[in-house]
């Protein structure tokens, strides 16, 4: 004899409730975050020129802005990848970062890439070394020069930016050599961490292979790899500063140049309202780039 248990219609019509009003909050949410960040836009620095939405692949995330100095061009490139976890965020968020770079005399490409769930790893890196491919080809006749770039990102951004510059098997697919990368830049930077503690981050990152030792940037450091400057606040409860820590560590351990920058009082995604003209470190912040970037011992 078995027994038979019908579902219920009432849990039923609650779980359709709760599905329905947690869409609607992320609706909210997203709208909410897309009009701050069209805020921020306003309030930001004017670029010479932007170069809105070209498409370096077929796919509908293989887009990217580029940003042109109005004058006073230091011959210094950025290619700006924004962060969100691998599966949030986009490249329209960031067009203050992007005027910003160009207020102070460089040229910055923000690259969109496709996120989870339409793509796993290491799709999303290889969006991105497509992206830096095509700069480096069809970017010059929109104002990017055939020359060095500075790679940054923020979040999972930096985890990205630092394999395309230290992992040789992006570097390659880019078509990068060694003299190609003149640095990365890693705000709030993921560098180590462990996928397996998560079932999203272990999907994103299934086709690594156990421990996934290989999509973790520390294990990539080495003596003649590019200089690496990190701006971490002390207060980021997302990704805690002692995993820049632990960066610093691993590449002074071998000879790279290396610098990390605490941001006392900072959280996670305050870095990069930095690059917003009235916050109070704005200054301090673009003067630590730009001197990174000048090659200036910092």
């Amino acid at each position: 004899m078995y027994l038979t248990v019908s579902p219920d219609p009432g849990m039923a019509w609650i779980g359709n409730e709760y599905a329905m009003i947690k869409k609607r909050l992320e609706q909210v949410q997203a709208g909410v975050r897309k009009g701050v960040f069209a805020g921020l836009k306003l309030a930001g620095h004017k670029p010479g020129k932007a170069i809105k939405n070209l498409h370096y692949g077929r796919e509908a995330g293989q887009v990217l802005d580029i940003f042109l100095p109005k004058e006073g061009f230091r011959g210094t490139q950025v290619v700006f990848l924004h962060g969100g976890g691998w599966r949030s965020g986009s490249k329209d968020e960031y067009a203050y970062l992007g005027a910003a770079m160009a207020a102070y005399g460089i040229t910055c490409a923000v690259v969109g890439y496709r996120l989870y769930p339409e793509v796993r790893y290491p799709l999303f890196v290889e969006d991105v070394a497509h992206a830096v491919s095509w700069l480096r080809r069809d970017g010059l006749r929109y104002g990017f020069a055939d020359a060095p770039i500075y790679l940054m990102g923020h979040s999972a951004g930096a985890h990205i930016a630092c394999l395309m510059a230290l992992d040789e098997r992006y570097r390659a697919l880019a078509m990068l050599d060694e003299t190609s990368v003149a640095g990365v830049i890693g705000l709030s930077g993921v560098y180590r961490f462990r996928p397996e503690t998560s079932p999203v981050y272990s999907d994103i990152f299934s086709s690594a292979e156990p421990g996934f030792e290989s999509v973790k940037p520390i294990n990539y450091v080495g003596d003649k790899k590019v200089p690496i400057l990190m701006l971490h606040g002390d207060k980021d409860g997302v990704i805690g500063i002692k995993n820049a820590q632990q960066m610093l560590q691993a590449a002074a351990s071998v000879g790279q140049k290396a610098v990390l920058h605490p941001l006392p009082g900072y959280g996670h995604v305050r870095p990069i309202f930095d690059f917003l003209p009235f916050m109070p470190n704005h200054q301090r912040t673009m003067s630590v780039l730009l001197s990174f970037m000048s090659g200036a011992r910092l």
